[in-house]
C-alpha cells in the first residue's frame, strides 16, 4: 500500500495525529499549505485530516473536489474535535459534511484532540467566549462548560488504531 497524508491543522491536534499515522503507516504526510505539490494519482491510499470548525472539516472541499478522480483509491478521512468521540452530536456532525455519494466513497474516523487557546485565532478565541456564555446560561451544562474554559489535549495513539486496522495495519 503506498499512501499519502494530507493534514490541515490549525492548533496542532490534527498534526500529531497525522504524524501519528505516519509513523504506523510509513507514509508521506503533507501538510494542507503543501498539498498542491503532491500528486494523488501515485497513491493507493489518500488519508485526509482536518479539525472540526463551527460543524465543518476544516480544508474538506479541497478534498471533496479531488473525490471524482479518486473512485479507484481508498480514501480516508480523519476528522479531531473537542467533543468526546462518545458525544451523540459526532456521527451527525461527521455525516453532514458529506453528501450521500460521498460518504459511500469515504471511510470517516473521529479522533478526540482538544482545545488549545493559546494557538487560536482571535475569531476563534471570541467564538469560545461566545460558547462559554451560552453554556453557562443553560441548565445541566455545567461539565461542559468546566471542559470548555479551558485547554485541554485529550489526543491518544489509542484512538487511531481503527484507522490503522482499516489500512491493514
Amino acid at each position: 500500500m503506498k499512501a499519502i497524508i494530507i493534514y490541515y491543522s490549525k492548533t496542532g491536534f490534527t498534526e500529531k495525529y497525522a504524524r501519528w499515522i505516519g509513523e504506523e503507516l510509513h507514509c508521506d504526510i503533507v501538510s494542507y499549505k503543501e498539498k498542491e505539490k503532491a500528486s494523488l494519482a501515485d497513491y493507493d491510499t489518500v488519508i485526509y485530516g482536518g479539525g472540526f470548525h463551527a460543524g465543518s472539516i476544516n480544508g474538506l472541499k479541497w478534498l471533496k473536489e479531488k473525490l471524482p478522480q479518486l473512485t479507484e483509491k481508498k480514501v480516508i478521512v480523519f476528522a479531531t474535535g473537542a467533543m468526546p468521540p462518545e458525544a451523540p452530536d459526532v456521527d451527525k456532525a461527521m455525516r453532514q459534511n458529506f453528501t450521500e455519494d460521498e460518504w459511500k466513497q469515504v471511510k470517516v474516523f473521529y479522533l478526540w484532540g482538544g482545545l488549545c487557546y493559546e494557538k487560536m485565532g482571535l475569531g476563534d478565541k471570541l467564538m469560545m467566549a461566545v460558547f462559554r456564555k451560552m453554556l453557562s446560561k443553560k441548565e445541566g451544562e455545567k461539565e461542559a462548560l468546566k471542559m470548555v474554559s479551558s485547554s485541554y489535549d485529550c489526543t491518544s495513539r489509542d484512538y487511531i488504531r481503527a484507522l490503522l486496522e482499516y489500512c491493514g495495519r
